[in-house]
């Protein structure tokens, strides 16, 4: 197997990356807090702004035409930014709990982080998580061989993604400064968003994250056909989002990984 030579550091997400395969567990406890409320939010309409700090996921959410005509006829006003803060305080408990449930590493995740890892790479992840929520997550994934060399939550800087302030506390933590010899991989396009904003490389990953939003069990019954037209649908977002490839998920990232380092070996030499 090719060796990377050129790559200091790759940055994951993790949920629909490293984990939790569809990304379900955020989309769920979206969909039951807002129906505490009585405002009835479908899994496509919670899932659009996956990837952002859950605040502004909210944010973004109570901007929907559907969520505000709700809001007026159940609450006669719009949403506002104290009902914001009221849906996020009930939901960060709620998912900080769910998400223990959805820990399963996707296949392929613990051998590509253990197999950078052994090349002398920095393995960094990012997260619209909370530190919260983090601590529920970390325990299970290191026991099950998960252990990426710094983790940031979107708690621990001023601004989540679309800013690219994860990635520079990985930086930090990682002791690496070079971002064009860096690769940002992620599922939704506030990942890709973010990595183009911080000037590395960028692979979105369609078939096992919130783009597609099926669960591992759900892709291997779907139509074939269907199937492909809505990864082909997923590819074509993040894409348009900035990603330099896009491949179905982790399993097959390290060929891509081998393509960026040539691209980087290349541009040095020029």
């Amino acid at each position: 197997m090719q060796k990377l030579n050129n790559i200091d550091a790759v940055i994951f997400d993790w949920a629909g990356t490293l984990i939790d395969y569809g990304c379900m567990a955020p989309t769920q406890v979206f969909v039951q807090v807002f129906k505490s409320k009585e405002i009835s939010l479908s899994n496509e309409e919670a899932r659009a702004p996956m990837g952002l700090a859950k605040r502004d996921h909210i944010r973004e959410l109570m901007q929907l035409v559907s969520i505000q005509k709700q809001w007026i006829q159940k609450y006669e006003r719009s949403p506002s930014e104290a009902d914001m803060e009221a849906i996020y305080t009930e939901l960060e408990p709620v998912l900080a709990n769910v998400v223990k449930n959805h820990t399963t590493p996707i296949h392929g995740a613990v051998e590509l982080v253990n197999l950078l890892q052994s090349q002398g790479i920095k393995v960094g992840t990012t997260t619209g998580y909370v530190a919260e929520m983090m601590d529920n997550i970390l325990p299970i994934t290191t026991a099950r061989g998960l252990v990426p060399d710094s983790v940031v939550n979107s708690s621990e800087v001023s601004a989540g993604r679309p800013f690219p302030y994860m990635i520079y506390r990985n930086c930090q933590k990682l002791n690496v400064f070079e971002l064009n010899r860096m690769v940002k991989i992620g599922d939704t396009v506030a990942d890709i968003q973010e990595g183009v904003n911080a000037g590395m490389w960028t692979i979105g990953l369609t078939k096992s994250g919130n783009e597609l939003g099926l669960s591992l069990a759900e892709t291997e019954i779907a139509d074939p056909i269907w199937l492909k037209e809505k990864i082909a649908i997923a590819s074509k977002k993040l894409l348009d989002a900035g990603a330099d490839f896009v491949v179905e998920g982790v399993w097959n990232c390290y060929p891509i990984l081998k393509e960026i380092d040539n691209l980087i070996e290349t541009r040095n030499i020029k």
